[in-house]
């Protein structure tokens, strides 16, 4: 076999483990099929010609290996290929200011025992004090936490 073809075989295996490692982790197919690819390569290269020239395809599989993943990390930590992004809003953050005990509104939807309410011409997600109310009815805040606010039907 020539040994364009296994250089080739080996240089694409290389490839694939490169990709499993940084474009495509956690698939676990990429890192395998590479290799097997390079494995093949190098018994190709010790069977067609011998032991010096298996050695040498070994020591440079390693060596690349070796450079791509510390090339990765080196690009990864440059921020080139790195989000850094961060999140700063909450889930369900209330506005203190925006609602106050006593308050009166309208569900718009059942609450069992949260659902939509509209209070003060906003609608936001209010909360039952366990007990189901129905869509249309009038409530009034009983309750303000730092994420809920707790509503009990005017009628009672």
């Amino acid at each position: 076999m020539a040994l364009w073809v296994i250089l080739a075989i080996i240089l694409l295996g290389l490839v694939l483990i490169f990709l499993e490692i940084f474009l495509i982790p956690g698939t676990t197919l990429f890192g395998i099929l590479g290799g097997v690819a390079v494995i093949v390569g190098v018994i190709l290269i010790y069977t067609n010609y011998g032991s010096k020239w298996g050695n040498i395809s070994v020591l440079v599989s390693v060596v690349f290996v070796a450079a791509a993943i510390f090339g990765g990390f080196k690009l990864i930590e440059s921020n080139k290929m790195a989000m850094k992004a961060e999140i700063t809003g909450k889930v369900n953050e209330l506005n203190q200011n925006e609602f106050q005990l006593g308050e009166k509104g309208t569900t718009v939807s059942e609450l069992r025992p949260n659902g939509k309410a509209v209070i003060n011409g906003n609608k936001t997600e209010v909360y039952s004090l366990g007990d189901y109310i129905a869509r249309g009815t009038e409530i009034e805040i009983t309750k303000i936490t730092h994420d809920k606010i707790f509503v009990k039907p005017l009628n009672t």
